[in-house]
Formats: structure tokens, sequence, C-alpha cells
């Protein structure tokens, strides 16, 4: 018996899956599906493998956990992955050792995380997983060496005594901080270091191959060579600002670590060619500076020749995409013979783009349309990569090189959407008023019926240099879902539209951006004849919830608001976040004790007596880039002025809620949000 597909709810988020990090070998593709336990209220993961013509589809794990980050040995044999399944390995005795010195309460504060990743291999010719990595603190994705004897890969272990970040005192419970960098969003407090281990199959034995005061990660063993390329932060003032990283080689066996290009820059991603004579990378010089375009990258194996390939390109490398259902992917270019693949960014689509090693500036894009490509890998005859548009989750696709043959190889959402009406976006193309035209889109209400008026919600986006792209929101789709009609955009500052562009609000938070998210709305309800301008409501998170903030106070056309894991004062967010230090100082233009001024009005909080928006404040507890100090200064000083605002505080919960929180926290966030448009609109 068949039923008519229904609008999306908040209700339906567990029926949704991710699909990500495809890696090819041959004709054959492995990729990540990861799911939403409703019952146990956590995600599970498990790896896919399927041929590039579409046949031989099949689980290849069980799934019941976190099987993610496959990685094929290059005879196509086997598959290394990263699992927190329960482990079969012991730990060595000297690794669960007790220190006796330390306090009860301490020694319980520094336990690792019940079974963190490790490393595990799988045959493609049958057979159980074998473990293979026996980590303390786990293990990262694994890299393989040719003949398939070893893998590379990063883990923490134990400092030095008194050179971590942060520990553990001895007295009682108390933490001793020492670095400026001493916590991070969504890892917490810093008590270790992270290096490069590599590790042999046939006998398990590790080996520590970096070493120091420094987080080295991504490690990439060369073919047919023995050097490892990785990203790593050994900036001699690497304590003041642990952000950047360059791309540097180590010895497999270990040995001295050698810099590629400069280390004043802000570079990820190395990628061996398949000869191993040549490495290519991602990024750009000048590490401090957080609006440049990251640009394709190219060295011989022994960092010398080192050249920039997309110099003068406006488009961005890499994907600065957005979506809340969306899984990592490895993202690193792909050599392939003297071209080279990678992702780009451009104007709300990311795409496949190839271009010659031998060449600086002429680029061919491969894939096409307006969607997101969230990951890809090369096959023998073509390419594989994850998609998604506004209306349609990601799956996993394959096409040839010139675009011609595109098929759907992963299915996991069809049954779901089927039962779905989903909304598809109107292009929208608005005028700020300066003249410059601004990229927006109008989400239509689900079933919307002629003749009806409905109210609207402008949703703006955090970064600020990100984009949104033609990819899928369950967010938006459930306010559609309701009733709302949804117009969300890419002002200044967003990237995918260039360099200056994307540095429009550097100490102009604001000021630059507000009148380009007010011409998105303004084109939308011009656009149409059925949206109620008399119910209008302003949303966003992180930076989209400081410029929530900002709008509220400086506009009045809005009938409720809600802002989301905000920045509300720039004064306090230089001493209190995680990057403040930094991500401040290059933001917000400056620093408390010499800028104070600047700070202070260009920080919502300074016109918080100009609000009378109802606003509702959503904030995660466990925040570590916008600390929940910034909502409690905005809740408090509404309070006391007697505005109409609410507070909910998310427990335990970080910045990422929305993307990978807990699943029954992101319906809880979700039903607040929509909660208070809908008895306020």
């Amino acid at each position: 018996m068949s039923t008519e597909p229904r609008p999306i709810t908040i209700d339906d988020l567990p029926a949704l899956a991710q699909i990500h990090d495809p890696q090819a070998h041959g004709d054959r593709i492995a990729w990540v599906v990861t799911s939403i336990d409703a019952e146990a209220d956590t995600y599970t993961s498990a790896i896919w493998i399927g041929n590039e013509d579409g046949t031989n589809v099949r689980k290849l794990t069980s799934g019941t956990h976190r099987d993610a980050n496959p990685r094929w040995s290059h005879d196509g044999s086997m598959i290394a992955f990263t699992s927190n399944r329960p482990p079969v390995l012991t730990l060595p005795k000297e690794e669960v050792k007790n220190d006796d010195k330390k306090d009860a309460k301490a020694k319980s504060a520094d336990k690792p995380t019940r079974h963190p990743n490790q490393i595990w291999v799988i045959r493609l010719d049958g057979g159980e997983a074998q473990q293979v990595t026996n980590l303390k603190y786990g293990a990262g994705a694994a890299s393989w060496k040719s003949d398939g004897k070893a893998i590379t890969f990063s883990a923490q272990s134990d400092p030095e005594p008194d050179t971590a970040p942060m520990t553990n005192g001895g007295v009682a419970d108390e933490r001793i901080v020492r670095d400026l960098s001493y916590r991070f969003d969504g890892a917490g407090y810093l008590e270790r270091y992270s290096h490069i281990w590599t590790v042999t199959l046939g006998n398990g034995e590790h080996s520590q191959i970096t070493w120091g005061d420094v987080y080295d990660s991504d490690p990439q063993w060369q073919p047919d060579g023995d050097m490892i390329a990785f990203s790593s932060n050994r900036r001699d003032d690497r304590k003041l600002n642990i952000g950047p990283e360059q791309i540097l080689l180590v010895p497999a066996d270990g040995g001295d670590v050698q810099v590629i290009d400069t280390d004043d820059a802000s570079f990820a991603s190395p990628s061996w060619s398949e000869d191993g004579s040549r490495i290519a990378w991602v990024g750009h010089r000048d590490g401090k500076a957080l609006t440049k375009n990251d640009t394709l990258w190219t060295a011989n194996a022994d960092g010398s020749n080192v050249r920039n390939h997309t110099a003068h390109w406006e488009v961005s490398v890499g994907d600065a995409g957005m979506s809340d259902i969306h899984g990592t992917s490895e993202g690193r270019p792909i050599w392939r013979d003297e071209d080279i693949y990678f992702l780009a960014s451009w104007q709300g689509s990311t795409h496949v783009y190839r271009i010659s090693s031998q060449d600086t500036d002429d680029s061919v894009r491969v894939t096409n349309g307006n969607r997101r490509i969230g990951g890809f890998a090369l096959t023998t005859d073509g390419i594989a990569y994850v998609s998604g548009t506004i209306n349609r989750p990601k799956e996993l696709f394959a096409d040839a090189l010139d675009g011609s043959d595109e098929i759907q190889i992963s299915h996991v959402n069809d049954d779901a959407l089927a039962g779905f009406v989903l909304s598809n976006a109107i292009d929208i193309k608005a005028t700020a008023p300066d003249g410059k035209e601004i990229q927006a889109w109008l989400l239509p209400p689900a079933n919307r019926q002629k003749g009806k008026r409905y109210p609207v919600i402008l949703q703006i986006h955090g970064g600020p240099h990100a984009m949104y792209a033609y990819d899928f929101f369950h967010e938006m789709q459930a306010m559609a879902g309701k009733g709302y009609a949804v117009v969300f955009s890419n002002p200044r500052g967003s990237a995918g539209y260039g360099e200056e562009f994307c540095a429009c609000t550097r100490a102009r938070w604001g000021e630059s951006d507000m009148p380009d998210v007010l011409a998105a709305l303004e084109a939308a309800i011009a656009e149409v004849d059925w949206i109620d301008s008399n119910r209008m409501g302003v949303t966003g998170g992180s930076y989209g919830g400081y410029l929530t903030n900002w709008i509220v106070g400086h506009d009045q056309r809005f009938k409720a608001a809600v802002t989301q894991r905000c920045v509300s004062n720039f004064y306090s967010f230089f001493g209190t976040s995680d990057i403040g230090p930094y991500f401040g100082e290059f933001e917000f233009g400056g620093v408390p004790w010499r800028n104070a001024d600047l700070l202070l009005m260009y920080s919502p909080i300074s016109y918080v007596d100009a609000i009378h928006t109802p606003l509702l404040i959503v904030h995660s507890e466990n925040d570590l880039r916008c600390p929940i100090e910034q909502a409690e200064q905005m809740f408090v000083s509404l309070k006391y002025l007697q505005r109409e605002v609410g507070f909910v505080r998310i427990p335990e919960e970080g910045h990422e809620l929305s993307r990978s929180g807990t699943p029954s926290r992101r319906k809880a966030r979700l039903s607040h949000i929509i909660g208070w448009f809908d008895s306020h609109l």
C-alpha cells in the first residue's frame, strides 16, 4: 500500500545517511556510509565497495561501530581502515602502567577514550578484519608502503613531563596550563602532541619517527620510496599560532625533518605523484592570512622546483561548501600521469578540475552542473565522486573524465527520499546598495499553494570564509516542510568569489556584509508574489550568529530572530575562544589593549539596547570556538533591559552540534529554532 510523499520533518533526520570519502583502485571503489542509530543516539559507519560500472555493490564491514577512512593497498588486495570497534589486541604493559605519584582523580581525568580508533586491515578475497595498530590513544588514517608490508599514520602519545600545553596536577584534579593554545573545540584540553608513526604488518612492530612539541598529521608514504610527507606547524612561533601548517618530509625510518618551500605558509593535503618523483599540496603562503585563496602547488621529491599552478586563478582550491548531511572526505589532489585532479569552489558549486603539472594556469573543469562534489577518486576509466544538490543529499556517482557517462552507484537515501516532498531552490540575483552582485537562493515552502502567502526565514552561514552551495540542508528543508520560505546567500566575506570579495569583512564585520544579506532577502521578496513581508525571521550560526545579533541591533524589520553559537563581544572573544588570539586579531582588526574602541564598535553587545526583535539564543555549553559567555552576555543584557529573549543551553556539545552533534540534541536544537519562529511568525 503506497503512501503520498509528505514534507520532511525534524524527526526524519535519522533517515538520512552521509555518503563520503570515496577511494578507488582500478575499477573498484570503496566509500563510507555514516548513519544515525536513533535508539543508541549515536552514529555508525560502514565501508562499502563496488565497481565503477555500478555492479557488485556490497557492504564490506558490518557498520555496528565507526568504520571509516578506507585506504587501498597498492596491489588492491587489502583495505586499511580506522575503527572504534572493541580491540582484539591487548595494550603493551608499559602503556597501561599507573603513575603512583598521581592522585586518583588526576589519573581518571587523563584516561584515554574507551575504544579509540585503531587501524584494521581487511583482505578483499575474504576473511575477518585484522587489527594492526595497538596504541593507547588510537591511530589516524593509514597510508600504505608500496610493498604492502607497512603503514604510516599519525597518533598521539604521552609527552615528556611538564611539556604539554595542559596537564593535570598531582594534588587534586587541578589543570596546569602552559601554552596560549591549550584547548581546541571538539578535542577539549590539549594534553598530548601527535606524531608520525609506522607499523609493520608482519610482526606488528610500531615505530615513532617524529618527535617534539608539535602536532604532526596526514602522513603520506612516497610510492616506491623511503620518504613520508606530512603536515605540521614547526615554526619557531608555533606556540603563538598553532593554526597554519607546512608540508614536511621525513625518512620512513626516522631522521631529520625537511620543510618544503617556506614555513610561513598554510599548507595541507600532501599527495605524491604515481612514481614518487613529485609531490602536490594545497594552500597559500603567509600563514596568518585567513582570506587568501588556497592554490595548488607542486615540488620535486627533494623539495626543489616549487611551483604554484593556480596563482592567478580567482577560484579557491578545495571544498568551501557546507551542509548538515555531509561526511568528511579526504579531498587531497590526485595525480594521473602528468595531470593533477583537485576540488575547487566557485559561485556556490564545488567541482573537480584538472591541470597539467607542467602548466601554471590552464585548468579544465571535469564535473558539471549546479552541485557540490564532496570528495572524489580516479578509477581506471574515469572518476568517482560523492555529489549532492539542494534537494538531494549526497550519493556516490561515477563518470567518464569528459563528463559523458554519469551513473549513480550508491542508493542509500533513495527509499527515504521517495517518501518526502523536498523543495528545490530558485536562483536569485541580488544587488547590494553599492551595486555588487550577490548570489542567493530562495527555497519555497513544501507543497506551496497558489494564492497563499508564507512567512520567510533569512539564513546566514558561518565562517565567514565559507559558502552556501548547491547542497542539501535538512535544517532548511525542515523549515520549508513547516511552511516557511527560506532565503540564503553568500555575502561579502564568503569564499568562492575571489580574494577581494572574501577579504571585504576584515575589520568590518556587520558593516560590509549586512547590506548584502538584506539585499538578498529583498530580491527574493521581489522575485515572487507569495512571501509575506510582514512575517520575516532571521537566523544564523557562528559568524551567522554574529550577523544575526548585529542585524537585530541595527534593523527592526524582523518579527523574530534566532542566534546560534554566536559571537557578541570581540573584546572578550580574544581571550576566551580557542582561536581568539590569531583569528580575532586578523578578522577583527586588533587586540583589546590597543584597539578596544574598534573591537567594541563592531561588537553586537554594544548595540543591545537597540534590540527589540524577540531573540532566541541557542548555544552549546562545551563550545570552545564561540564560548558560551558570548551568548550569556546577550541573554543577561536583554533580560536586564526587559526585552523578549529566550536562552537554550545544549549540554556536552561543541561548536559542531548542528552537523555532527548527538542526534537527539541536533533534533532538540531544530525544535527550539523552528518552534520560536512558529510562535512569532
